[in-house]
C-alpha cells in the first residue's frame, strides 16, 4: 500500500490532469471571473477595494462599476470508511480497502480544490473505530489517511454492521453538507434505513467498492472458498454449468436488491472496481442529482 502523503499525491495529479473543466460550473465561485452579470456588479461605492473595479464594464455603463466577490459558504464533508475484513479481498493488484483509500483521497482533492473540508471516519463491525474531524488543511488529510491505513480489518471483527456505523456517523455530522460512504455494502435491511434518515438531512454518496471475482468466477474446477468475515469455508466446482448459472443468477439478483435498496433511501450510488478506473464514474456521480427518497 502506498504512503498517504504518495497517494493524496497521485490523487491531485489525477483530479488536475483529468478532471479540469469538467467540474467548472457546478457551484459558484469564491472569486468573479470575467464578464458582466448584474448579479455579481453594482455601482462602486467609497471605501470599495479598487481591485474589484470591472474597467470594461465602467466603460459600457458610463460609471465606475465593481464586480463584488459572493463569499460561498465553505461545504462540510464526511467520508465513511468501511475496514471490514470483506474489504481486505482482492484478486487484482489491489484490494477493496486499498481502492478505498484512493477514493478517500480523491475526494478529499477535490474538494480541497474548492476550499471545502473534508472529515474521515472509519469502521470495522459498527463502531467508529476512527474520526477525524473536518479540516481543509492537506497536512490533516494525510494524518487522516495515514491513520485509517492503521484500522486494519481481521477476521476478529466480526460480520459487517455498517448501517450502526452510518447512524452513528448521522449523529456526528450535525451540518448539512455531503456524507460519502464506501463499502461493499451486504443486502441488509437496516442499511437503507439508517441511509435515509441520513439522506434527509445531507447528500449521500454510496460508492460501492466490487472486485470482479465476486460476480465473475474462472473455470478452474474444484475450489475451496472461504468467507472472510465469519470464516465459513464452502467446497464448489466452478466448472458445474449449473453452479455458474445460479451463481450469476444469485450476483445478478443481489445487485439490483442493492442498487434498489440506495435509490429508494436517496442515495446516489457508484459502483466501482479495483481493476476499473473510478475517478469518471466518481466525477459523474458527484454531478447527478440526488434522487427522491421514497417514503414508505
Amino acid at each position: 500500500m502506498q504512503s498517504p502523503e504518495r497517494l493524496l499525491r497521485h490523487a491531485e495529479i489525477s483530479v488536475a490532469r483529468r478532471l479540469d473543466g469538467v467540474l467548472q460550473g457546478e457551484r459558484r465561485g469564491r472569486r468573479p471571473g470575467p464578464g458582466d452579470e448584474p448579479a455579481v456588479t453594482r455601482a462602486y461605492e467609497p471605501g470599495d477595494d479598487v481591485r474589484w473595479v470591472d474597467w470594461p464594464l465602467s466603460a459600457r455603463s458610463g460609471g465606475p462599476m465593481v464586480r463584488v466577490p459572493e463569499i460561498e459558504p465553505v461545504l462540510t464533508a464526511w467520508v465513511l470508511v468501511d475496514r471490514s475484513p470483506s474489504m481486505a479481498f482482492g484478486s487484482a493488484v489491489r484490494t477493496k480497502a486499498e481502492v478505498g483509500q484512493e477514493i478517500v483521497a480523491g475526494i478529499g482533492a477535490v474538494l480541497r480544490r474548492r476550499g471545502d473540508r473534508i472529515g474521515i471516519a472509519a469502521t470495522r463491525n459498527g463502531e467508529l473505530d476512527l474520526i477525524r474531524p473536518p479540516r481543509g488543511d492537506r497536512r490533516a488529510l494525510i494524518g487522516a489517511l495515514a491513520a485509517t491505513q492503521r484500522v486494519e480489518p481481521t477476521m476478529s471483527s466480526g460480520d459487517t454492521n455498517l448501517a450502526t456505523a452510518i447512524t452513528a456517523l448521522g449523529r456526528i455530522a450535525r451540518h448539512r453538507g455531503l456524507v460519502a460512504i464506501i463499502s461493499d455494502f451486504p443486502n441488509e435491511p437496516r442499511i437503507e434505513e439508517a441511509v435515509g434518515v441520513l439522506s434527509r438531512r445531507h447528500e449521500v454518496l454510496a460508492i460501492e467498492v466490487r472486485d470482479r471475482r465476486e460476480h465473475e468466477l474462472p473455470e478452474i474446477g474444484p475450489v475451496r472458498l472461504e468467507d472472510m468475515e465469519t470464516g465459513r469455508q464452502r467446497l464448489i466446482d466452478t466448472a458445474d454449468p449449473k453452479f455458474r448459472e445460479r451463481f450469476r443468477q444469485e450476483v445478478e439478483r443481489a445487485a439490483n436488491t442493492r442498487q434498489s435498496m440506495l435509490r429508494r433511501a436517496g442515495a446516489r450510488h457508484i459502483a466501482v472496481q479495483p481493476d476499473v478506473d473510478w475517478l469518471m464514474p466518481l466525477v459523474y456521480g458527484l454531478r447527478r442529482p440526488a434522487p427522491r427518497r421514497r417514503v414508505g
